[in-house]
């Protein structure tokens, strides 16, 4: 019994160490998702040189500079009220492809509100101004990403034939907004000893939030500030146009506004594979996928890796800018410089003839009507702007408006 009773105790004792051991992996990673990168000074500081057993959660911030971004699915109160205990699993769905592609390219999720996701590129750890170029880039790029698969994912497609949703929203399409901004930011807990989170604290969050709050009135997915736009390589800035000058709550100057014209609806659904999807629509095999994207996300900072060429080799981004000539950047970009020099007449004879494909007759007739205005959403939110004043710039008129 005695050599039974060591047999066993000597068998067992590894077994009670791969346990904890797992379960230290396990809080570590619950740790990670829970605080996320915005928490690590959090957690750092507890497990540091620490004589008590006591969590404190009141750690001073962290200035930091970052490039933010904000994006909120639309249509949401909606799908809340058609869903109803089913929106987590919408909302978790369509968080799943916003943070994985948000990861692929370098970035950060932060807090999830709701139907709101805040994302952050840091740029602190970046000490030389070409890789926070190459940074700023891949922010561009991830929220393009995030647009396309959205609009490709075979499980968010099911919610276009919801009768529920087409009944509220005709032709409903899970569709979402974004920001983008760059500017410092506070780090740190926000909370209590009861419940914290990890999260920035800035006038910047704040106007990315605005930012993709007034993409709505532009009728585009994206608004981005010049700051961001300063920010990145020549040729991805190229690829962004100019809509607007205007001053809104939570910046001291007027914000130029830019966009990134996409169209999603060219977009096909994803066939099923086989290779990654099993018969009941479940991933396989989740390990390998995540080793092969750490792979392929490694390879990003490679000097190899130029982001400006990827956006033009990506099928999908090909796709959805084929609607959108040369011609009518052109046409928009000298309507536009026309509105901001305040000559208001110009600019809406050059706005009404700018339609994505051009135009026969363009140029030659003055559309008298609004539904034969060109469908370009800031076209028309320009054009209704300057008709309030009778397209004649109101006195002291300083090339910006109030948003």
């Amino acid at each position: 019994l005695i050599y039974i009773y060591r047999y066993l105790k000597k068998t067992k004792e590894p077994m009670e160490t791969a346990m904890l051991e797992k379960t230290i992996i396990k809080l570590g990673g619950l740790l990670a998702l829970g605080f996320g990168e915005a928490g690590a000074e959090i957690i750092g500081q507890n497990m540091n040189g620490s004589s008590s057993a006591g969590v404190n959660a009141m750690v001073p911030g962290v200035n930091v500079n970052a490039i933010i971004g904000f994006c909120n699915i639309r249509h949401f109160t909606d799908a809340t009220e058609v869903l109803r205990e089913k929106v987590m699993l919408f909302v978790n769905q369509v968080g799943e492809i916003v943070h994985g592609c948000v990861d692929d390219y370098h970035g950060a999720p932060n807090k999830n509100m709701g139907s709101a996701f805040l994302i952050v590129w840091r740029l602190e750890a970046l000490d030389d101004a070409e890789s926070q170029r190459k940074l700023a880039d891949m922010a561009l790029m991830a929220f393009a990403k995030i647009v396309a698969e959205v609009n490709k994912s075979r499980v968010l497609a099911v919610y276009r034939e919801h009768p529920g949703l087409l009944q509220r929203v005709p032709n409903f399409r899970v569709q979402m907004g974004f920001g983008l901004h760059c500017g410092w930011a506070i780090e740190g807990a926000i909370g209590s000893e009861f419940k914290i989170d990890a999260s920035y604290l800035s006038p910047n969050v704040n106007v990315a939030t605005r930012l993709e709050a007034a993409a709505g009135q532009f009728n585009v997915w994206l608004l981005m500030s010049h700051f961001i736009v300063e920010l990145y390589n020549s040729e991805m800035a190229s690829k962004c146009r100019l809509i607007d000058h205007v001053t809104i709550k939570g910046s001291r100057m007027p914000l130029r506004l830019y966009t990134l014209d996409l169209d999603a609806l060219c977009l096909d659904v994803l066939p099923k594979s086989a290779a990654v999807y099993g018969d009941d629509g479940s991933v396989k095999n989740r390990y390998k996928l995540r080793q092969l994207r750490e792979l392929e996300k490694n390879r990003k900072w490679q000097d190899d890796y130029w982001v400006p060429d990827a956006f033009e080799a990506d099928e999908d981004i090909r796709l959805m800018r084929r609607k959108f000539s040369s011609e009518f950047f052109r046409r928009f970009a000298m309507a536009y410089r026309n509105y901001e020099a305040g000559e208001w007449k110009a600019a809406r004879d050059m706005l009404l003839t700018c339609h994505y494909a051009p135009k026969s007759d363009a140029g030659r007739c003055t559309i008298g009507s609004e539904a034969d205005w060109p469908e370009d959403g800031p076209t028309v939110a320009l054009l209704r702007f300057m008709g309030q004043f009778g397209y004649v710039h109101p006195v002291g008129w300083r090339g910006h408006r109030e948003l």
